[in-house]
C-alpha cells in the first residue's frame, strides 16, 4: 500500500505542469527604412506579448529589462546573472494579448550614460508594467 501511494504521488508530481510566472517580451521590431538624409532618425515600433487582458492600454509605460550573465574567472568561476533596465516603452496600440509600443526617451539617453554593450532594445528583452508614479 505504501509503495503504491508513493508511486502515485511521484507520478502526479512528475506529470504536473510547473507553476511559474510568464515573461512578457519584445517579439518583433519594425523600423522605417533609412533614406540617407542628414540627422535622419527612422522610427521603430516594438511588438510585445502583453495586452489588454494584462491591463495594458494606450499610454501605459512598460519597463524593458535584459538578463545578462557574466562569468567570474578569477577565483570561483561562479556565473553572475544581472537584470539590467534597458529603457522604457510607451504603448501606442493595444490588443487582448499584444501591444505595439514606441521608445520613451530617457534622461540617460541625453547624458550618454549607458552601461550596456548593445544600447537599443533587442528581441527577447523582458517587458513589465511600470508601476512607479512620477
Amino acid at each position: 500500500m505504501r509503495k503504491t501511494t508513493i508511486l502515485i504521488i511521484t507520478l502526479i508530481i512528475s506529470f504536473s505542469t510547473p507553476i511559474h510566472s510568464k515573461d512578457y517580451i519584445i517579439f518583433n521590431i519594425s523600423q522605417q527604412i533609412p533614406m540617407g538624409y542628414k540627422n535622419e532618425n527612422p522610427k521603430k515600433n516594438f511588438f510585445v506579448n502583453i495586452g489588454k487582458i494584462q491591463g495594458v492600454k494606450v499610454g501605459t509605460v512598460l519597463d524593458v529589462h535584459r538578463k545578462v550573465s557574466k562569468l567570474n574567472p578569477l577565483k570561483t568561476w561562479k556565473r553572475h546573472r544581472f537584470d539590467i533596465k534597458v529603457g522604457q516603452l510607451e504603448v501606442i496600440h493595444s490588443e487582448d494579448y499584444s501591444a505595439i509600443c514606441k521608445r520613451v526617451a530617457n534622461k540617460s539617453d541625453k547624458n550618454g550614460d549607458h552601461s550596456l554593450e548593445i544600447e537599443s532594445f533587442l528581441l527577447g528583452d523582458i517587458v513589465s508594467v511600470n508601476i512607479e508614479k512620477n
